[in-house]
């Protein structure tokens, strides 16, 4: 029988931290383990004993989500913690929780402003633009001048006359690249209310988006460099650097590095 001893030991460990108290338990002298009772645990989790003392014994190799976070709560363990206990029971997709507020946010604002002139935005994982750059405004379009919902790099890509024109020749690998992204979001948050309402506005409207979508065409956005065509200063070569940002699972911080930066400061100088 295959075993899982890391999570036992994580488990048990965890266990023996937490204070009967926590729970609303009452503090015994006469107890002859530190932290909680496996019973304890397992009736706080809602699963039975026996269950519970399999994970624990390293007989029961993995868990179901729900019995993770159920877990997870009543161990009390933070993000970092939690994260670590369903990869120790090898299941994926348990997101870290935001940040408060807009305390990611901010920290990615910053680390933009901190790029200068070098073209960059910051995009949820449906390619809705949170910020972007003068630089990246130069390149692309004021995203923050359009509708709230409208403000998606999908969308623009599919559906701006522009779009074609900055990508010229690389327009398609470029779209394919963009739509693939979304597509894999699709599979881990199938249900998303956003990425219902961004496939039913691009489908009737561009046949192009409709094709890749029905493709089932996915990518995760790895192309190195890419050459965009502006109309007013002519061919630019970039170098793209896709960037995760801690603290702020959620965004990504998307860079477009300049293959002749001086040119393109005096470009945009020129345009503002």
């Amino acid at each position: 029988m295959i075993r899982n001893e890391a999570l036992a030991d994580f488990l048990r460990d965890r266990r023996g931290r937490i204070e009967p108290g926590r729970l609303g338990l009452p503090h015994d002298r006469r107890r002859r383990v530190s932290g909680l009772r496996r019973e304890e645990v397992a009736q706080h989790a809602g699963l039975s004993v026996d269950y519970y003392a399999r994970l624990e014994q390293g007989r029961q190799r993995t868990a179901s989500p729900g019995v993770l976070r159920s877990l997870a709560r009543t161990l009390g363990l933070n993000d970092d913690e939690r994260t670590h206990l369903f990869t120790l029971a090898h299941v994926a997709g348990e997101p870290a929780a935001p940040p408060a507020g807009n305390l990611g946010a901010d920290r990615v604002r910053q680390l933009v402003t901190l790029l200068g002139d070098t073209p960059a935005m910051v995009v949820d994982p449906l390619l809705d633009v949170v910020h972007a750059n003068a630089g990246a405004v130069f390149l692309f379009a004021d995203f923050a001048a359009m509708p709230v919902d409208r403000r998606n790099a999908v969308r623009w890509m599919m559906l701006a006359p522009e779009a074609r024109e900055r990508y010229g020749p690389e327009w398609a690998d470029g779209a394919a690249d963009l739509v693939g992204m979304l597509r894999l979001h699709a599979g881990r948050q199938p249900d998303d209310p956003r990425l219902t309402e961004l496939v039913a506005g691009l489908s009737p409207s561009s046949e192009d988006f409709r094709r890749l979508w029905q493709n089932q065409t996915v990518s995760t956005w790895r192309r190195p460099a890419k050459t965009l065509r502006h109309p007013g200063f002519g061919e630019m070569s970039f170098t793209n650097d896709i960037v995760a940002v801690q603290g702020a699972p959620e965004l990504t911080l998307v860079i477009m590095a300049p293959a002749e930066p001086e040119r393109f400061s005096a470009a945009l100088a020129a345009r503002m």
